[in-house]
């Protein structure tokens, strides 16, 4: 069956392989008004590959060809999650991923989720689908980005792909023209759920990540409850997050560390000095006058 402007034409036989095959082309041929909004072909080539990444992350068990000005760019041969994984976003995502998988309540989030030396600057491999449709939702994301806020400091952006199951009753899929945005029934839970199984998916990396965000000078032994480390909530057994194994290396606190590594991610100075007792001073604006950077931490 031919279909052109939207307008299907007869059902005729063909002869194939068993199986169905799809092929979308010469897209917006008679939308001339569409036309005169289109960016560049490389800009529009990849809006389309992007829409190609989607749809084969969802169906890693189909065979996905993407051509273009009648050059094949990908083929894609049926596989397992993890391989169509590596295969589009990298085999260094799919090498640093934990793999995620949990169920509660009607609930079930399965995929994978990069570690932090999977991190980037944007956040465009960033992947979640809601009963198999891929969406860009607000609340899962800031489930996402809350779970990652341990291993994660200043404006790096995770890397998932996510898959999150649950009763098609629960979720009104009518809220775009585009069908990309969500709105659950009960919307905390489903956040709920979505952070804590990310987070507990997260915290094995979290132990092995190493912590090279600084290098922290030797500091002085002082006694009191500086040299003492922070005990552990319940629930978090012997997992040290980056903060923590930072401060038990340096020997400070773990909200002074993490306030140090967040601001040596962001790049506030390009050269710092870090030492924890002393103050750091820094020429301003070429006129000779000193100011504190960071001042002497106490407890």
């Amino acid at each position: 069956m031919r279909a052109e402007g939207g307008a299907p034409g007869p059902i005729e036989p063909a002869a194939r392989a068993l199986g169905t095959s799809v092929s979308v082309g010469d897209l917006y041929f008679n939308t001339p008004a569409r036309r005169k909004f289109l960016r560049t072909e490389a800009t529009e080539f990849g809006h389309c590959e992007e829409v190609f990444r989607r749809a084969a992350l969802a169906r890693p068990d189909l065979v996905w060809t993407l051509r273009h000005n009648g050059r094949v760019s990908v083929v894609l041969k049926p596989q397992t999650f993890a391989e169509r994984a590596a295969a589009l976003l990298g085999k260094d995502f799919a090498a640093g991923a934990m793999a995620v998988d949990a169920q509660a309540g009607g609930l079930r989030l399965h995929g994978l989720a990069g570690g932090p030396q999977s991190a980037r600057s944007r956040a465009d491999t960033q992947y979640f689908y809601v009963n198999g449709r891929f969406v860009r939702d607000r609340l899962l994301a800031h489930a996402a980005r809350e779970a990652y806020a341990e291993l994660l400091h200043g404006e790096r952006q995770p890397s998932y792909v996510l898959f999150l199951e649950l009763d098609p009753r629960a979720v009104d899929v009518n809220v775009h023209p585009a069908k990309t945005e969500v709105r659950f029934r009960d919307a905390r839970s489903v956040h709920q759920f979505v952070l804590h199984a990310l987070r507990r998916a997260l915290s094995p990396r979290a132990a092995a990540a190493p912590v090279s965000y600084a290098a922290f000078p030797p500091a002085q032994a002082r006694p009191g409850p500086v040299g003492q480390h922070r005990r552990l909530a319940p629930g978090e057994g012997d997992v040290l997050l980056p903060a923590e194994a930072a401060a038990r290396k340096a020997h400070v606190p773990v909200s002074v560390a993490r306030e140090i590594l967040c601001k040596i991610d962001r790049n506030e100075y390009t050269r710092r000095q870090m030492a924890i007792g002393l103050k750091v001073t820094r020429k301003a604006f070429g006129e000779g006058r000193r100011y504190p950077v960071a001042q002497k931490f106490s407890v």
